[in-house]
This record gives C-alpha cells, sequence and structure tokens, in this order.
C-alpha cells in the first residue's frame, strides 16, 4: 500500500479542506499520514477518516514542563531534526506538502530522497513576492529545487512558476467544486447581486463593486447586492467603514448590503440572481465557483488570475476590463431574465470539470507518478 504524507505546519487537523482530502486519498486506498507541527489548536477538529494517522509534532501535552520546553523550541531552528526523525519513522513513498514553510521542513537539511510534490494554494506570483526575498530567497530556492513536482490550480499559473525555476514541472489540479443539493430556479426572480469574499481592499476590492453599481442603480430600482464575508481587525476595518461612507454619500444603504458571515451561504446562493467577485486576483475563488455551481451567471475582471479561467466569458458569464464595462455588463444581465437563465444553466454544466471524483483521480495519478519518478 501507498504511503502519503501530508504535511501543513499550523492547524492542519482544524482545516476542512485539508481533512478532506486526507480523507479521500484514505478511502482510494492509500496509507495517508497527516502531519501537522503546532503547539495550539483554534477551533473545533474537522471530522476525518478514521485510518488517517494524524501526528503532531509539538502538540500540547498534560506536563507543564514538557510544555514549557515545547514553547521555547517553537523559537529555535530545530524543526529540521524532529522532521528527519519523522520520515526515518514513517518512510512514506510520497511526501505533501502544504505551504512554503512546509516544504523547507521537509527538505533543509533532509538527506532522504523521497519524492515531493509542493502545492501552491494561491497564485505564485504573490506567495514569491514574499517567499523569495531577502534570505528567504535561499532557503525557498533551495526547497524548491528538491520538490518533484509543483502543482498549481488554474491553467494561468503554469507560467508564474516556470518564469522563476524554468526547469521545474508543473501539474495543474484545480480545488473541488461540490455539486449542489439544489440549484437555482432563476425563473423566480429575487433582483440581488451576491458577493461572497472577505472584506478586503487589495485583492477583494468591493469598491468597485460598489462603484458600478451606482452607475446603474436609478435604472433598477428594484435591485439590491449582498455582500457576504468577515471584516478582520485593522486596515480591513478601515477599509469597510470607508466603503460604508461611501454607501452613505450615495445614498445606497438599502440597497449595498454587508450581511457579515453566513452559516448557509447555499441558501444566499439559492435567493440570489447575479454572482459577481471583482477581485484583483484568486487562488481558485470559491465564492465564485459556487454561485456558479448553484446555477448563477457570474461577472469578474479579465485580468485577474482564477476569476477568468472560472469564468467562460460570454457563456457562463461576463468578464471585464474596468468599472464601466462592469457596470454595463451587470446591467445587461440584471435587464434579461431569459439572458440569466441560459447562462446560469451553462455555468452549472461547466461547474461539473471540477467535480470531486474528478479532481481526485487526477491527483491519485499525480501521486503514482510521482511515486515513481516519472
Amino acid at each position: 500500500m501507498t504511503k502519503v504524507m501530508l504535511i501543513k505546519d499550523r492547524n492542519t487537523f482544524n482545516t476542512k479542506w485539508v481533512c478532506n482530502f486526507a480523507s479521500q486519498l484514505s478511502h482510494r486506498g492509500y496509507e495517508v499520514v497527516l502531519v501537522s507541527d503546532s503547539y495550539a489548536h483554534s477551533g473545533t477538529p474537522v471530522p476525518i477518516d478514521e485510518k488517517v494517522k494524524k501526528i503532531n509534532l509539538s502538540a500540547k501535552t498534560s506536563n507543564p514542563l514538557k510544555n514549557l520546553w515545547l514553547i521555547i523550541r517553537s523559537f529555535l531552528p530545530l524543526e529540521f531534526i524532529r522532521y528527519a526523525k519523522l520520515f526515518k519513522q514513517e518512510a512514506p513513498d510520497v511526501i505533501i506538502c502544504y505551504f512554503n514553510r512546509d516544504l523547507i521542513n521537509a527538505t533543509f537539511k533532509q538527506s532522504h530522497n523521497i519524492p515531493i510534490i509542493m502545492m501552491i494554494h494561491n497564485p505564485p506570483n504573490e506567495i514569491f513576492a514574499n517567499v523569495r526575498k531577502g534570505w528567504r530567497k535561499y532557503f525557498t530556492d533551495k526547497a524548491f529545487a528538491r520538490a518533484n513536482v509543483v502543482q498549481v490550480l488554474m491553467n494561468g499559473f503554469v507560467k508564474e512558476i516556470t518564469d522563476v525555476y524554468p526547469d521545474k514541472k508543473v501539474e495543474v489540479i484545480p480545488n473541488q467544486v461540490m455539486e449542489p443539493e439544489v440549484f437555482r430556479n432563476l425563473e423566480q426572480e429575487s433582483h440581488v447581486i451576491i458577493h461572497v469574499a472577505q472584506i478586503a481592499k487589495t485583492f477583494k476590492r468591493q469598491h468597485l463593486l460598489v462603484e458600478a453599481f451606482a452607475k446603474i442603480a436609478k435604472d433598477f430600482p428594484d435591485w439590491k447586492v449582498h455582500f457576504f464575508g468577515k471584516v478582520k481587525k485593522g486596515k480591513h476595518q478601515k477599509y469597510f467603514n470607508s466603503l460604508q461612507t461611501e454607501i452613505k454619500r450615495l445614498g445606497l444603504e438599502d440597497r449595498l448590503i454587508f450581511k457579515g458571515y453566513s452559516n448557509n451561504i447555499t441558501d444566499e446562493y439559492l435567493h440570489s440572481d447575479i454572482v459577481t467577485l471583482p477581485s484583483f486576483s484568486e487562488g481558485f475563488g470559491y465564492g465564485l465557483a459556487d454561485g456558479l455551481a448553484i446555477g448563477l451567471p457570474g461577472v469578474g475582471f479579465v485580468d485577474a488570475p482564477a476569476i477568468n479561467e472560472l469564468i467562460i466569458n460570454n457563456k457562463s458569464g461576463y468578464l471585464v476590463k474596468d468599472v464601466d464595462d462592469y457596470a454595463d455588463k451587470l446591467a445587461k444581465l440584471m435587464s434579461d431574465k431569459a439572458l440569466r437563465i441560459k447562462m446560469g444553466e451553462f455555468a452549472r454544466q461547466d461547474m461539473k470539470r471540477y467535480a470531486p471524483q474528478k479532481i481526485i483521480d487526477k491527483w491519485v495519478n499525480l501521486i503514482e507518478r510521482t511515486k515513481h519518478h516519472d
């Protein structure tokens, strides 16, 4: 039986995606070892297949003295010692690393020849901007040299890897999009545009949706925009306050509505007519993908990585070039129910390319090829 070790340094057992992925590999017959190296966890552990072996290299214990040592050790560069011991004890056939730090831990001062798959969950250029500067560049480049293959989520990200590491093998495996149990019936109009994402100026750019809607609001008095997403403290809170101020200035407080976090976002999609995500970039863009999968036409920006692959322009929605174009395409959808129905149906069918079975099949294929160093 092939043994796969999945490493995510922090909060592994509370991460839904990681636990679901490990469970799926286990269901496909792999012996899975899920590794964390974190003294404390937040939140409630996520359900996981009972056959998955969970290892926390720095788990809090009932011994106060040992706990003190674990805290002190967290400030010391000793990770390579416990990872070397881990690899020797577990002897996995393939290692999968979640973050850049995990790849460094799997390779720094390690003499093993276990093949490694490096996951990239965000646009590579954004990651490299942080981890390939100063002294971190040396360790990152050394680590990536040891990775047998780099996995990215979208086709557009391949070049971002090969521009930095020209000889690196890159594999495209997107995230999974679950097929909803119920689909949106767009014959029944709600006159709601839905936006699902954390409130953040630089990458999520909710202000562009505010600007675009303001341009057409008077022509569509029955329509509203519902924003769903958390607001973190600090600069994000300041940005949120500025959005509220601008909306008040526009006199659109009852039409541009921030609804916070939803525990049942599926129900919100089912009461919306259009999904939009004006992000600067996304690693994948679940806030858009889930809306498309439920049968909503989408609108996003043509130069936004991931967004410009999730939306098929003029078929499942529109890819726009600027705020004026954004307003124009929203208006086009808002004024034409038949168009919304047509594009929504195309979107629903198109999202089947991200069906869980198809995606896990790609992972099984990659693991098998990597195991044999193909």
